[in-house]
């Protein structure tokens, strides 16, 4: 394996100092446009690729910013990352992106990795595991900037972004009711989930406000964010003596399984079943019939979370204000309904 081109070699072919080699790939306008471009051209010609470890130990800053969400597969993941990589990168940071895999003891490496290899700051959503914040509060401890995105805890003092779910929840659940809807069952996330738990309030509070007793065995709580918890929740519920004239599902994700498995049943929605989702994946306006839910700006949030991330980053270990930013979802109304 040949050995890597560093700026001395770049130097010595051009017959300048390195520190001259150093202030051009910096961009510095301390030397003339001429012998800049030379180098750049140089650079370019012999591969050069800049050690960022480093650069970092230079600067003390790694100009990297390390993500952890439980997974990339879901649209809301991957579109908020879509939105932290187009403000770091325009600032020029690198994002190094990591899934937990909704498993504690994988966050908590993820996390003390990213910490040891010097990060300006993390953004972190919290595995459905994640009952312990210690890791997290250890690295704040450490001075590394810490902005939690959609998946918080309360009592940690650490910025945060996320969905205003409980009113989500409740105004998407008081537009089952507005459509004549009065068994609506709600087929959710693991509850040891704070967001799980803010949107089961806000479908009790609708519910309770239009006088329709809560029932326990309405709510279905699955392990996982897949179709086929989402159809064995329908079958469970369409079971029941008593059936549900609507569902309203955590994420989209539910959303399109219980379509699914509705279809497999013979149940006509919205005739028989009206079901709502949460999110507004892209397929979610694309199967049949398209699924009424609530809105997230999960771009506009991961570009909030990055902002937010690169002033405290900005601030080098000053003491500055957490913020806690709670973004509004839109209801979206559709054919599911």
């Amino acid at each position: 394996m040949s050995k890597p081109i560093t700026i001395k070699d770049i130097a010595e072919k051009l017959n300048v100092s390195i520190a001259t080699v150093s202030r051009a790939l910096r961009g510095s306008t301390e030397i003339k446009k001429e012998t800049k471009m030379a180098v750049l051209e140089m650079a370019k010609e012999m591969d050069y690729h800049p050690n960022l470890l480093a650069s970092s130990l230079s600067s003390k800053k790694s100009k990297i910013i390390g993500v952890v969400v439980p997974t990339i597969n879901r649209y809301f993941w991957s579109n908020s990352i879509s939105g932290i990589e187009n403000i770091a990168y325009k600032e020029g940071y690198k994002v190094m992106i990591f899934q937990s895999g909704e498993l504690f003891n994988k966050e908590v490496e993820i996390v003390e990795t990213l910490a040891n290899s010097r990060v300006d700051g993390i953004i972190i959503a919290f595995s459905k595991e994640t009952k312990d914040f210690l890791h997290v509060q250890q690295v704040i401890e450490r001075g590394i900037p810490v902005v939690m995105l959609e998946r918080t805890c309360k009592n940690m003092k650490a910025s945060k972004v996320s969905t205003d779910d409980k009113n989500g929840a409740y105004t998407i659940t008081k537009h089952l009711i507005d459509k004549g809807r009065s068994n609506i069952a709600y087929i959710c996330g693991p509850i040891s989930l704070m967001v799980c738990r803010d949107r089961l309030t806000g479908y009790q509070e609708a519910l309770k406000e239009a006088g329709i007793p809560f029932r326990k065995d309405y709510v279905v709580e699955v392990e996982d964010f897949r179709f086929e918890q989402a159809g064995q929740a329908l079958e469970k519920l369409w079971n029941m003596t008593v059936k549900p004239d609507g569902i309203l599902c955590f994420a989209d994700i539910l959303a399109i399984g219980t379509i699914h498995a509705a279809h497999n049943l013979g149940i006509k929605i919205p005739e028989q079943l009206s079901v709502a989702g949460f999110g507004d994946d892209e397929t979610s306006r694309f199967i049949s019939p398209a699924i009424t839910t609530m809105a997230q700006p999960s771009f506009e949030m991961g570009e909030l979370a990055a902002q937010i991330i690169l002033e405290e980053i900005g601030l080098s270990g000053e003491s500055c204000d957490i913020r806690t930013e709670i973004i509004k979802p839109e209801i979206i109304i559709r054919e599911s309904t």
